[in-house]
């Protein structure tokens, strides 16, 4: 559940992350072009962005078991799933209910690029794959905000030794 981010919080080790928060995982999915898939949304607030495919954690759900699922459920994709990069913890509102969530980042790869989501959340309202250069020209919003510079080494494959906050 995306939405309206009001204060970032800085996260040290999983530990840290209060029981109360939502965890999430997301996907960074490269295709053989290196695209990566990026899922338009808009919020109940109506703020409009793209985000990475992923979601909430299921009742005893592992973050890669989540991110594999989530993946399948918004894209119909199987995939590579790979390490995870980043991670990140944001408080935010969701039609007028503060959420705070943590979330993991996974690298994955397919080769496939025809999406059939098999249960798609409300707020999504499309798809794109975008190249890096696509997104580093674009002044549409992005989840992490950072991400045109965040991609280019993820890009060449190299992932980071430990996952590090993504920023909001």
């Amino acid at each position: 559940m995306p939405g309206l981010i009001t204060e970032v919080i800085p996260i040290q080790r999983i530990m840290d992350v209060p029981k109360e928060c939502r965890l999430a995982s997301r996907v960074l999915l490269l295709d053989g072009a290196d695209r990566i898939l990026l899922l338009h949304a808009n919020s109940p607030d109506g703020e409009d962005y793209w985000l990475m495919p992923g979601g909430g954690l299921d009742a005893g759900e592992h973050f890669d078991e989540a991110a594999r699922r989530e993946v399948h459920e918004e894209t119909g994709l199987s995939i590579t799933l790979g390490p995870c990069i980043w991670n990140r913890r944001h408080v935010y509102n969701w039609n007028g209910i503060r959420f705070d969530q943590y979330e993991r980042y996974f690298v994955a790869t397919t080769q496939a690029s025809d999406i059939k989501p098999t249960q798609a959340d409300q707020y999504v309202n499309g798809f794109r794959w975008w190249s890096l250069i696509e997104i580093q020209n674009s002044h549409e919003t992005f989840a992490p905000r950072g991400l045109a510079d965040l991609l280019p080494p993820i890009i060449r494959g190299h992932y980071p030794p430990t996952p590090f906050d993504c920023g909001v």
